[in-house]
């Protein structure tokens, strides 16, 4: 049982249960909560992922209960290693781990308990009933995951203790995981944009550019001319899995962080769960594949997802910023009224209009003296940074 804390509503007490597979769960007891989360605390949207997998990370799940024992929160952890692979401060932190003793974090390869889903950007760790309270909630996800953290099966033991992308509403609570011992870390920012009811399609979005941004639109347009995009099926996808592993490989390796090696063969098992909610387009120049983009369409918002590219093409055809665009287009078709672009080229992005959010993580080491000393140093960690651009000729309400 968790214990109570309080706040302006008083005590409150849950129940915790930790599970090791998503089939061990009574799907009735998970979508009891999950049905009014994010989409990536799907039930089949999990047992996919974990399936696929397997062998390679593990993952644990908790299900909090009220005193009466009806489900009123839900959280998804992943154990895996968070690797520098060339980020801007990965000389600063292999000379802390160096001062500290530790081999793990001058290695850049730390063993992380995770509140969150790596392959997912936003917060989409954790969901509770609305008569949870955020303090409680915080709580609850912090003693899940000590308990988690001692848990002795898992070997190698956890370095890290990571909630992944706190959004703007849970801010005020997280003081709570400051309370705890946890340290805010200002990952890089994740790119949004808002669509204008008048963008009805391209040329309604191009009407509100300035020349220089039309001009721009014209030129990516015409060097990837060349390229035709496929709107795959799940057996599509299926067919080209070796191909389009080795695209995504090509993205990740150049990645300043790696959080976890996706198999993209769980493209082809979102796409039978999610239907045409899941947007998976190749793009092929002369019959061959060189690039695909991935995205989910909820309510009002296109989520963007992972992109793979043939980087021998990408500077010719300007295929990257061709998947940008056609991600813009998605949305006009799909009347949605914002796109989430996600991490990573953020200059790119905000050249079409998206706007910097910030989506801190909140830190804690295993051991309480490098947890001490790396506070202060993880404060002053600074998001990459970039020009901010916006292509409009008046501002975007």
């Amino acid at each position: 049982m968790l214990g109570s804390a309080p706040d302006r509503s008083g005590p409150l007490e849950l129940r915790l249960s930790i599970h090791d597979s998503m089939h061990l769960i009574h799907r009735k007891d998970w979508e009891a909560v999950a049905k009014d989360g994010s989409p990536y605390l799907g039930y089949d949207h999990l047992k996919a992922l974990e399936d696929v997998m397997a062998g390679t990370m593990q993952f644990r799940y908790a299900i909090f209960h009220c005193a009466k024992y009806r489900p009123v929160g839900i959280a998804c952890f992943q154990i895996v290693d968070l690797e520098d692979n060339g980020s801007a401060y990965g000389d600063r932190i292999r000379k802390f781990g160096t001062i500290i003793g530790s081999r793990i974090i001058s290695e850049l390869k730390v063993r992380s308990l995770v509140c969150g889903n790596a392959f997912h950007c936003g917060t989409h760790g954790a969901h509770f009933t609305k008569d949870i309270p955020c303090d409680h909630q915080m709580l609850a996800l912090e003693m899940a995951m000590e308990q988690l953290r001692a848990d002795e099966r898992l070997v190698p033991r956890i370095s890290v203790s990571i909630f992944k992308d706190l959004g703007v509403d849970q801010l005020l609570s997280a003081r709570v995981l400051e309370d705890k011992g946890y340290h805010p870390l200002a990952m890089d920012v994740s790119m949004r944009m808002n669509i204008a009811p008048a963008w009805k399609d391209l040329d309604g979005y191009l009407e509100a550019l300035t020349a220089k941004a039309r001009t721009r639109i014209r030129s990516i347009q015409g060097r990837s001319s060349e390229v035709e995009v496929r709107d795959l099926s799940a057996e599509e996808i299926k067919r080209s899995i070796p191909a389009l592993q080795q695209l995504f490989d090509q993205v990740l390796e150049r990645s300043p962080f790696i959080f976890g090696r996706l198999s993209v063969s769980i493209f082809a098992q979102w796409k039978a769960i999610h239907g045409d909610r899941f947007l998976f387009h190749g793009f092929y120049l002369n019959g061959v594949l060189i690039g695909f983009s991935s995205a989910f369409s909820f309510g009002d918002t296109l989520d963007a997802q992972l992109v793979g590219l043939d980087y021998q093409h990408n500077e010719k055809h300007m295929v990257y910023q061709r998947i940008l665009l056609d991600l813009l287009i998605s949305a006009f078709k799909l009347g949605a009224r914002a796109i989430n672009f996600g991490r990573t080229a953020e200059q790119a992005k905000s050249s079409i209009g998206a706007l910097p959010v910030q989506l801190p993580f909140y830190v804690k080491h295993r051991n309480r003296v490098a947890n001490r000393l790396i506070g202060p140093f993880l404060r002053k960690v600074e998001p990459a940074e970039f020009e901010q651009r916006s292509p409009f000729r008046k501002p975007v309400l």
